[in-house]
Parts: structure tokens; sequence; C-alpha cells
């Protein structure tokens, strides 16, 4: 937890003692062998400091941004209180969760209908009741080696000295920042000019608002990000949930989704407040146009999509930095890079799969059979989320 918190610390003056600081509360709300709680707080509290450092350089030093305790533990668990014409929503599909092997167990994720799709071509089954049999049929390692290669989303249950085994090199840095060939200055919302970048710069006029951009640059607020303009290429909870709390704040952020494979509407409820949305093919190139105008009159870019898919768009990590110098762009990966996995998809559920986490929360069920356990929330994706906000 103390990687997260000193993320920063080489940027920001004391960055890991102000993330510290940013969180109120005591007490324990979450059981369970690994302190999931402290991983929750720490993610916070960086995005917090480095926010309220960002409305600093603004000239808004009177903003104080910090957290309570229990909004935090009801922000992780945001999905568990949405209610949809008075209804909870459903959670896990049932092609979803843990099935037994011949080996050991496996974790799948099938809650998206094209994940379903694969899952099921993969297994040559064609109905919910036939996955577990067939499962049960496979090695962990056979299962998950078919389900990956039809482009579906499996991992092995695995212990967490199995893992650290697999692993091709010790597990980097949980941000990794890359500095920019030229400096990265924030427009001059104030008309102070301190510290900013130029409305030339960033391809915009500063007193309009063209484009999907809602409000101009000069748009006066109280918010702490008022005039910051995000554009955000991600999808389910971790990318979504760093726009969703630049949002908050006062950004004005845009996401893009394929109009093939929308978005589960739980899902965008959950994640969207405040961001407006918006279905664009991007093989398309009008819409492709359309892109490029938005990250030209863009502060931040965030993608979540898996490492390479980008590629053939022109909107891989290398691309972007050439076409759009002047964007902060913030890249999420599940695995690393280097690693066994790196390049697959990934979901907190499968990252807990795959590393061990799941074995920790291992127990007997009521037959005495042991069988893997989950996180009480999807921390993982929640915490990458607030450190994507971070590192914008």
């Amino acid at each position: 937890m103390q990687e997260i918190l000193s993320a920063l610390d080489g940027l920001l003056p004391r960055a890991s003692e102000h993330a510290a600081a940013a969180m109120h509360g005591s007490g324990r709300y979450w059981s369970g062998p690994l302190d999931v709680q402290r991983l929750a707080v720490s993610g916070v509290g960086l995005a917090a400091t480095c926010a309220q450092q960002l409305a600093h350089s603004l000239g808004r030093e009177d903003r104080v941004i910090t957290a309570r305790l229990p909004e935090v533990i009801a922000a992780f668990g945001s999905v568990s209180h949405l209610r949809l014409d008075g209804q909870s929503l459903p959670g896990f599909a049932p092609c979803s969760g843990f099935f037994p092997v011949a080996d050991g167990w496996l974790r799948t994720h099938a809650n998206y209908p094209h994940h379903r799709e694969r899952l099921f071509r993969a297994l040559d089954i064609t109905h919910d009741d036939a996955l577990a049999p067939a499962l049960a049929r496979l090695t962990g390692e056979q299962a998950e080696s078919r389900i990956v290669a039809e482009g579906g989303i499996a991992a092995r249950v695995a212990t967490e000295q199995e893992w650290r085994a697999d692993a091709a090199s010790t597990p980097g840095p949980w941000l990794e920042l890359t500095p920019a060939d030229t400096p990265v200055r924030l427009f001059d919302r104030a008309g102070s000019g301190a510290s900013t970048r130029s409305s030339d710069s960033a391809g915009c006029p500063s007193g309009s608002a063209e484009g999907p951009f809602a409000a101009p640059r000069g748009t006066t607020s109280l918010t702490p990000l008022a005039g910051v303009r995000v554009v955000s290429l991600t999808r389910v909870i971790a990318g979504p949930t760093a726009a969703k709390f630049l949002a908050a704040l006062g950004a004005d952020v845009l996401r893009i989704d394929p109009p093939a494979l929308p978005e589960l509407l739980g899902q965008h409820l959950d994640t969207d407040p405040g961001v407006r949305c918006v279905s664009w093919d991007l093989a398309d190139p009008a819409r492709a146009d359309d892109l490029a105008d938005a990250l030209d009159a863009a502060d931040v870019l965030l993608t979540g999509y898996r490492p390479g898919s980008l590629t053939d768009l022109g909107l891989d990590a290398a691309s972007i930095r050439d076409r759009f110098p002047h964007l902060v762009h913030v890249e999420l990966s599940a695995w690393e890079p280097s690693g066994p996995r790196g390049g697959r998809r990934g979901f907190d559920s499968i990252v807990q799969a795959a590393t061990g986490i799941a074995h920790h929360y291992g127990a007997r069920d009521e037959h005495g059979r042991w069988r893997p356990g989950a996180l009480p929330v999807q921390t993982l994706d929640h915490t990458a989320g607030y450190g994507m906000a971070a590192a914008a």
C-alpha cells in the first residue's frame, strides 16, 4: 500500500503525506485476510491529493479535496447501492464465476454478450448449463488457453506462490510515468498567464465550446477542475472510475464507446455520472476526424483497452505522443507488459484468480469442499481507476 501512497513522491513534494492526510475516518468495514480497506483508502487519498495540487496550480488555492472513510466504502461498492426502477442490479452473469476443472478451479468472465459468445465458441457449447460439464473435463491450463485463444476471458485459480513463480520478472511500479518531450502545461483559465497551456497548443479558442466539449474554456466555476477536458476510451469499472472522479471535480469528460459493443446499462449508470457519452465507430474516417478534433481540444486522454487493440486506429501510446504531444495520456493495463499474461484482456475478478487473491479468500462450503473466494468489492478496479485519475 505504501507503494501507492508514494507513487508520485518524485513529482509532488510530500505526496504520500498529503495522500494519507486527505482521508478522514476510522473503523474496519471489510473483513478478510488482506487489507482491502487500506488499498482503497490509499488510492483515493492519492487521487484527492493530486487533484488538489492541480486545482492549486490553476489558481484555486482555496479548494480542499478530502474524503471520508464511509464515503470511500460506499463508492467502492456503489453498484450494490444502485437501483433501476426500484430493483437492484444483477451481479455476475450465470457464466461468470468459479467453475471446477480437472485439476482445480477456473474463473470465467462472461457478463458481456460478446465474451459469452467467445466462451461458448471456445468450448463448443450452446447454452449456459453446458458450461460446467465442459470445463470439468479440462485442466485449468487447457481451459484457460482455449478460452483466451478465442478472445474470451478466463484464468486458472492459482496460489500466490504459483503466480510469483510464473511471473517473468519482478512486478514493476504501480504507476509508471514517461516524461513528455515537451512540457505539459495547463490552460490559463483564470487569465493570469501562470503555468498554462495556450489555446493555440490545445487547438481550440479559449472562449468557445467547439466540438463535443460542453463548456468554453473561460467558464467560471467553483469546482476544482473546471475547464480541464478529458477524453475517455475506457470501459467497465477502472477507467470509468477515473473519468467519474475527474467529472465530479468539474472536469469536462467525454466517453466514447464503439456502437457494436455498448456498455451494460447498469455499468453505465454506475460509472458515468457527470460524463457525456457518445457512440462512435472510430474505424469510420469521419468519426476518426471527430476524435482527432476532440483530442486536439482535450487536456487528458484515458485509455483502458487491451494493450495493442487501439494500434490499428492510431491510438497507441507512440502515435498519441506524436500526433497530440500536448496530451497527458494515461494507459491502463491489467497485467505486467512483460509478464506471462502481458497483452491479454483483464478484469478485476480474473486478476484475483490469477494472482492468488481468490485462493487467499477460499474457504470450505457447507459440504466441506474448498472453493475459492473473492474480495468484498471490485477493489482492484476501483483503486486502479483512482490511480489513473492521480496520474492524469
